[in-house]
């Protein structure tokens, strides 16, 4: 198990010290894990800190240990029903959200990813999120906040955690993430990357993760291919989808080297 505290220590600092004790709870927060393993502790330990806020000892004892069994009323988690969050189940959210908190304290509703909201789901949380009921709170969570809805992150307070995996991805990696810049450099080296990096579906699958942590990570520092780097992920995860299924791998690697040659043209 990690320590979250000192793993995530920039995280906890801040949300203590600049919204818990500032009494600044906003109504929505997109936490963006980042690749982070282990963020559902964080995000446990968030909820415990926004509800114990302004309780003494043993009402945050109560709150954590109703918490930590899966037994606090005014705790609900979205996941996805399938392939995407659906609208049913925000609708049936908000029906049961406008009753009052059993606990007399705020409720809270996690979204868990927040990119697999569809787009009639998308409006309709959006709608929740422009007119939010008093003391409720939403938090969104997504690997990276360019996965999500622009409309939706506007209107959430921003929070990341540390992904303690960070910088070591390896050469190879490195390497094959650059050239997607160039696309026509992998296809010389196609061969090569089919046969090392993406000979079979599990292979491809742990390829295409560490990709797309390589590329969030080109994201925070370019100035200048935020677009391009944006859809290139968006290929990469409609890929990782397609790898689910029983797929022929030569195919499939031409078809992806395709499409980022495709959105790096017209880039």
């Amino acid at each position: 198990m990690d320590d979250i505290d000192n793993i995530q220590k920039n995280f906890f600092e801040y949300v203590e010290n600049s919204i818990i004790k500032n009494n600044k709870i906003s109504h929505a927060y997109l936490i963006e894990t980042r690749g982070y393993n282990n963020y559902n502790e964080v995000i446990s330990k968030f909820i415990k800190l926004i509800l114990s806020a302004n309780k003494n000892g043993d009402e945050k004892d109560k709150i954590s240990t109703l918490i930590d069994s899966n037994n606090y009323p005014d705790l609900k988690y979205i996941y996805p029903d399938g392939a995407y969050i659906k609208k049913e189940q925000l609708i049936q959210l908000e029906n049961q959200y406008m009753k009052k908190s059993m606990m007399d304290n705020k409720l809270i509703y996690v979204i868990d990813p927040a990119d697999k909201l569809n787009q009639s789901s998308a409006n309709t949380i959006l709608k929740f999120l422009e007119e939010p009921p008093e003391d409720i709170v939403a938090i969104l969570i997504t690997e990276n906040k360019y996965m999500v809805l622009e409309t939706i992150v506007s209107r959430c307070q921003v929070l990341s955690l540390k992904n303690n995996t960070e910088e070591s991805f390896s050469e190879e990696i490195i390497e094959f993430g650059d050239e997607l810049f160039l696309p026509k450099k992998v296809l010389i080296k196609y061969d090569y990357y089919l046969e090392n990096l993406f000979f079979d579906r599990n292979s491809a699958i742990n390829t295409l993760k560490d990709v797309e942590e390589y590329l969030f990570k080109k994201l925070k520092e370019s100035t200048d291919q935020e677009t391009l780097i944006v859809k290139m992920i968006e290929i990469i995860e409609k890929e990782k989808e397609k790898l689910n299924y029983n797929v022929n791998m030569k195919l499939w690697f031409s078809n992806f080297i395709f499409n980022i040659m495709e959105v790096s043209s017209n880039a």
